[in-house]
């Protein structure tokens, strides 16, 4: 009944996700009544007008968060998506806010977490607006504004608004999700006393990574360089597969560690550039001290691992494995600061991992602090909500083999009675979240689009 309004909406949809990918909104400080920053601020702005200029019912908490509504009745369908990104990271063929498009990819920060998934459901409720659906329950797309750092957009709209009946997250992976993996954040710190002047090579700073939940693809060491390393520098590049350039700056010698980012939900998919070059100062003569020990410490317990093991935490259930990401470094000769990202499987408590971590820096001198835990979510297969949107994607793809799944990823749906993530990427597409030339193929753009207008249909009905 609606397809006409889909393919007459097509075009306007692409130009909108270029406008929206445009607006750089990563968080920044809060500037005046702007709490993540200016950036944040214009995207949400941009596509509350959008909204209303549809003819939708909008409205702005306090920039915190907004909504763009639809329909009436008691009941309300949630749709929950963020305009937010990470940073950019390094090394992007494509403008990464140009909203490029090249054979058949819309190119930008974004394009895929969250901003495509987000202009997709709201053009989803205008296809459905203007094929003249009256819709039983009232639609609302929730936007918030700070979901890469810490959520406080929602929470924020929770005190001043009503939860959706039912909701569903596209800012995850089709079919559906029915277990997310619980979320930990955390910082293992250390203050530098002691330094033996045995001679050996001084690290001045260390440096890396732009987020927790990234897998960093750039770090860099600046040394005093006490014996020679370029050989070995050369070596660890050619045993190692790794990627480090040696550089002089007049007396200092400079590492530049280049990885691959990746989302920190899969680490695996990435190379990490701050245990690339924390592995390299493992092998050379680095001055006995507190920092030595500290760099050792993390070469040893993480390394390149990805799987938690050696930091003992090496856990699994039936649905996933634990997964780590060492996400930032910030280390000088007077103290260090790591912060790691766990994902820990759905059945397990956040306690084991704790106690595991805390057995192993014990006695270390490091300590863990700031730490932040997002319990897993779950619904059995079999939940309502999960089998109306299994119903809905089948339908649409014609794939009636597909189940559905648990990821490590965290979404909305967590915040939210009754919900769970629905897309948006497809099975077999490239993953290129938190990536350098993020894209969204503009087919599966519209894909998306057509499954959410049939679920919201479904569920509005």
């Amino acid at each position: 009944m609606y397809d006409q309004a889909l393919k007459q909406n097509k075009d306007s949809m692409i130009q909108s996700l270029q406008e929206l990918i445009k607006i750089k909104s990563v968080r920044e400080p809060a500037k005046g009544d702007m709490p993540f920053g200016e950036g944040i601020q214009k995207s949400l702005e941009y596509i509350l007008a959008l909204g209303e200029k549809m003819g939708f019912k909008t409205k702005n908490i306090d920039n915190y968060a907004g909504y763009i509504e639809f329909g009436e009745g008691k009941e309300m369908i949630g749709v929950l998506c963020h305009l937010d990104v990470v940073p950019e990271g390094d090394n992007w063929t494509f403008n990464p806010y140009g909203g490029e498009i090249s054979e058949g990819k819309l190119y930008g920060r974004g394009t895929l977490d969250n901003k495509g998934p987000a202009i997709a459901s709201l053009y989803a409720m205008k296809t459905l607006k203007d094929s003249g659906f009256i819709p039983k329950k009232r639609i609302r797309l929730i936007l918030g504004t700070n979901e890469e750092s810490g959520s406080a957009c929602i929470k924020h709209y929770l005190s001043k608004e009503e939860k959706p009946s039912v909701a569903f997250s596209p800012d995850a992976d089709f079919p559906v999700i029915h277990g997310e993996m619980g979320i930990i954040v955390f910082d293992l710190e250390r203050t530098f006393e002691d330094a033996d002047p045995d001679g050996g090579i001084e690290i001045l700073s260390l440096k890396g990574g732009n987020a927790p939940n990234m897998v960093p693809d750039y770090a860099e060491a600046k040394l005093l360089e006490t014996k020679p390393i370029k050989e070995i520098v050369e070596a660890y590049n050619a045993t190692r597969n790794a990627h480090i350039d040696y550089t002089k700056e007049g007396e200092y010698t400079i590492l530049k560690s280049h990885g691959i980012s990746a989302h920190g939900s899969t680490p695996e998919k990435g190379v990490n550039a701050i245990s690339q070059l924390v592995g390299l100062l493992d092998l050379i003569d680095i001055q006995i001290g507190d920092q030595s020990n500290f760099i050792r410490f993390l070469a040893n317990h993480i390394g390149m691992d990805t799987d938690g093991k050696n930091m003992g935490v090496g856990l699994d259930d039936a649905y996933n494995a634990l997964v780590l990401n060492l996400g930032m470094i910030d280390l000088d000769q007077n103290s260090g600061k790591v912060t790691i990202n766990i994902r820990y499987p759905i059945t397990l408590k956040e306690l084991k991992i704790k106690l595991g971590i805390d057995n192993t820096v014990r006695g270390t001198y490091i300590e863990m602090k700031n730490w932040k835990c997002a319990p897993p979510l779950f619904f059995p297969p079999s939940h309502p909500l999960v089998e109306t949107l299994m119903n809905v994607y089948r339908e649409k793809t014609g794939d009636i083999d597909s189940k559905p799944i648990t990821i490590g990823g965290g979404t909305y749906a967590r915040s939210m009675p009754n919900a769970v993530a629905f897309g948006a990427l497809f099975p077999g597409a490239v993953d290129t979240m938190h990536q350098k030339d993020e894209y969204i193929v503009i087919d599966d753009l519209y894909k998306m689009t057509d499954i959410f207008t049939l679920a919201i249909k479904k569920l509005s009905e």
